[in-house]
């Protein structure tokens, strides 16, 4: 079950983890440039997860045999660095794109390795495995790129800040799906990024004047936003195919950053500072707030009946899900064991349940 004292607790290790050392080599640094300043971030987004997920408990295993350890294990160290080769080492800034477009593509097949998904089937063939894996890792690329182009033109913490509400709109989307270490793994990721992106700016801003003539206006390090848009990517990713979340839902929560870019408009750019990080700030809320409404009504429809204190009849709470239809005559106690039992499964067990219920749904 979720553990609030725990998930602030680690938030705050997160955060605070990743912003001192941020703030620390800025202030002891003599000069600050901005492939330094990314480098430093890079170390620091990786301190923040490592103490964040440590302080969760979270013990994962290796080789790494869910999608969730794959994607801490492999996306997000191999995503750091590509930004530290990226930004660190004079290379062009096409193939610095080459290298982040190679890494998007490839992650969603990292995330579906050894699942029914990859499995040729009657009902899945596989040009819709390439398929959909070629479409997951485009849509990855278009965030990633609207978010860096609008960073490098205006910059600000209020892109950051939009990243961090949408990631964790994402982990709580996915824990009232039922998966609640899906949902809970977004918690250290967004205190991380928000720590890192308030210490450098803070540490350039106030700290150490001097940056400002050697930094761009508002300056905010690529490794931030790879970070977060490929996180962002990977909890939702791991949400629909190993959990219960919707796809409207996951593109919804996706895109919803992207609103950052309205920003742009020459009618808003020219507005005071606070002014267009205002509107970023809304107009990416707007959106993850119908998701967050959408999602808890699903939640108290099919979820919340089996933590009642009666077993509540299906059809009267118009449930879908096979597991409750089997266990229409089952006790109280086995009911809230197996709600118990659906956070500690495996993904191979939650992609079968999924393929059982899809089969048992279909019209006789």
């Amino acid at each position: 079950m979720p553990e609030p004292l725990l998930y602030a607790q680690a938030m705050g290790v997160a955060a605070i983890t990743s912003s001192v050392f941020v703030f620390v080599m800025i202030a002891v640094r003599r000069s600050v440039i901005t492939s330094w300043l990314n480098a430093v971030c890079v170390v620091g987004l990786g301190l923040g997860l490592v103490t964040g997920y440590a302080w969760l408990g979270y013990h994962r295993s290796f080789p790494p045999t869910s999608g969730l350890d794959r994607l801490l294990m492999i996306v997000v160290p191999v995503t750091l660095f590509v930004e530290l080769i990226a930004t660190s080492t004079p290379i062009s800034n096409a193939v610095s794109w080459l290298l982040r477009i190679v890494v998007a593509i490839a992650i969603p097949r990292i995330l579906l390795h050894k699942s029914v998904y990859l499995n040729v089937t009657d009902d899945w063939t596989a040009w819709q495995a390439n398929a959909m894996i070629a479409v997951s890792g485009i849509l990855l690329v278009i965030v990633w790129g609207a978010l860096s182009c609008v960073t490098q033109r205006s910059g600000g913490i209020s892109i950051a800040f939009a990243l961090c509400l949408a990631i964790q709109c994402a982990g709580t989307t996915v824990m009232l799906a039922g998966y609640i270490k899906g949902g809970a793994a977004a918690i250290p990721l967004a205190a991380t990024v928000f720590g890192v992106s308030a210490a450098s700016r803070v540490s350039t801003r106030y700290l150490r004047k001097d940056c400002e003539d050697r930094l761009p206006n508002s300056f905010l390090a690529p490794a931030i936003i790879a970070l977060g848009v490929v996180g962002l990517f990977g909890l939702l990713f791991v949400g629909r195919f190993f959990g219960e979340i919707s796809t409207m839902s996951a593109l919804t929560i996706l895109f919803a950053p992207v609103l950052c870019c309205v920003s742009e408009a020459p009618q808003i750019r020219n507005q005071k500072p606070w002014v267009v990080a205002l509107l970023r700030v809304v107009l990416v809320a707007i959106p993850l707030t119908i998701v967050l409404v959408a999602a808890k009504r699903e939640f108290d429809r099919e979820m919340l009946p089996l933590l009642g204190d009666g077993i509540v009849s299906p059809q009267s709470q118009g449930c879908r899900s096979l597991r409750v239809r089997n266990w229409e005559e089952s006790s109280q106690r086995e009911l809230m064991s197996s709600v118990c039992v659906l956070d500690d499964a495996t993904d191979t067990s939650r992609q079968r349940t999924r393929q059982v219920s899809r089969k048992a749904q279909e019209p006789r």
